[in-house]
């Protein structure tokens, strides 16, 4: 293995964040918000969505997030100026909604945070020593790990995050105490965290992200804008424009390529996203494991298992499976 790669990866998808916070939403609990779960501060959004049930005479099957997210995104063209001006308040609702429902700020129980504490440990790198070990490869947007080596006294002062890119605080002037050992966290779509820097142009460059923290100075001028994230849709071009994405996912593919174990907990490669499953599978022979729970019955685990063979896929929670790893 290279220096500068990583010995083994840990791909994060929506249930790794669940397990620990089972108020953090997975694509399904989204779907049962739509339309009548949207809250009332997105009025467009839902009446949108309310139209669009009523012309499918009430069934609300065919009005799922991901074709939701996708219309809304990929409309081109309008009639006229009004038509423009609506489109984009309903773009602008629906990052909204998706943001403020996954943006969780619930503190962990004692034995969730001491488990994601003990893995996070696992997981430390020492970059002054000149290699890394561990790379948390994530597919989320909300800030749980972030959350935790804030809330934690020991990691706070020991650890920090790196995103595999430099994206600068927002309060460039504070003092940031210099941490040894990091936590290598890519987070492929995008973090609730991330905002663009006051008039920035729409290309996420990335002198144009910042980091913005509940604590930081200039939270309260940044909490009403939309973060930086790429939001459950196909519908992804207008995010991939600049540098930001397109060196997290230039630096995701190398790594993968170059790691000798990658283990997936709580990520079900769906079968919508196919640029995902083209990504991943092509490193497949390096996969030790792939964790899901599917608490709905075994449909989607038999599915994992004809995609990738018994021996890989294991239902379990991601906490359990956690504790037997450690």
């Amino acid at each position: 293995m290279q220096s500068n790669c990583y010995r083994r990866i840990f791909v994060l998808g929506s249930g790794f964040s669940k397990s620990f916070s089972p108020q953090m939403p997975t694509l399904r609990d989204l779907n049962e918000l739509i339309p009548f779960g949207i809250p009332d501060e997105f009025p467009h959004l839902r009446d949108y969505c309310k139209r669009f049930v009523e012309l499918c005479n009430g069934d609300d099957e065919y009005l799922g997030i991901e074709p939701l997210a996708t219309s809304i995104l990929s409309a081109q063209i309008f009639p006229g100026e009004r038509e423009r001006l609506y489109h984009a308040s309903l773009r602008f609702e629906l990052l909204r909604f998706i943001a403020s429902v996954i943006r969780s700020d619930n503190v962990l129980d004692e034995s969730s945070a001491k488990i994601l504490k003990q893995f996070l440990k696992t997981c430390e790198n020492n970059p002054s020593e000149g290699s890394r070990d561990t790379l948390l490869l994530s597919f989320n947007y909300d800030t749980l790990i972030e959350s935790v080596i804030a809330t934690d006294k020991e990691l706070c002062e020991t650890v920090s995050v790196d995103y595999g890119v430099k994206i600068e605080p927002a309060d460039r002037s504070a003092k940031r105490g210099k941490r040894l050992r990091t936590i290598d966290l890519i987070k492929l779509h995008g973090s609730l965290n991330w905002f663009p820097v006051k008039g920035a142009s729409d290309e996420l460059d990335l002198k144009n992200v910042c980091e913005v923290e509940p604590q930081d100075r200039s939270f309260p001028i940044y909490c009403e804008d939309t973060p930086v994230y790429i939001p459950m849709a196909h519908a992804k071009e207008s995010f991939l424009r600049g540098s930001l994405f397109n060196l997290l996912w230039s630096k995701a593919d190398y790594y993968l390529k170059n790691a000798e174990e990658i283990y997936f907990i709580g990520y079900g490669f769906p079968k919508t996203d196919i640029n995902n499953l083209e990504f991943l599978l092509r490193h497949r022979d390096r996969f030790k494991k792939v964790v899901v729970l599917d608490s709905k019955g075994w449909l989607d685990v038999q599915r994992l298992q004809k995609l990738l063979g018994n021996d890989l896929v294991e239902c379990c929670d991601a906490k359990e499976f956690l504790e037997k790893l450690k």
